[in-house]
């Protein structure tokens, strides 16, 4: 994935980038994911810095595919199969009509609340992007 990010500061051996937030479908309003809101949207990652750019550079970076489909799996298929995990469970488990699928939610809303944790606090930090060219 590669996109157009403005350099606001250099710490250390990192770049400190501005990336505005796009569709991935490329679509505009007419698109019914309704994504498009989010397109206005800055945000800042930080970004290896081996060639050099300056504060205030425009620049190409580059994120590592594998870990953005990594965490999209990730944030989609948890709930999902947590939900679905605790449905089973309960419903092996306990002899009521109602039961399984009130724990399913829990299980579901469970992964959640671990998820962005997990992403607030572990992921945030990680470091998948690079600078490829100064434009």
């Amino acid at each position: 994935m590669n996109k157009k990010a403005y350099v606001k500061e250099i710490t250390g051996g990192k770049a400190v980038l501005a990336i505005k937030r796009e569709c991935m479908c490329a679509k505009n309003e007419t698109c019914g994911a309704k994504c498009f809101a989010a397109q206005n949207e800055i945000i800042e990652v930080a970004a290896d810095n081996f060639i050099g750019a300056k504060a205030g550079d425009f620049v190409e970076v580059e994120g590592k595919t594998s870990a953005i489909l990594a965490y999209s799996a990730l944030v989609f298929v948890l709930p999902v199969f947590a939900g679905l995990l605790f449905y089973f469970t309960a419903q092996a488990l306990i002899n009521n009509i109602i039961a399984p699928y009130i724990i399913s939610l829990v299980g579901f809303a469970a992964s959640i609340g671990f998820l962005y944790f997990f992403l607030n606090n572990k992921i945030k930090n990680k470091n998948n992007f690079k600078i490829t060219k100064i434009l």
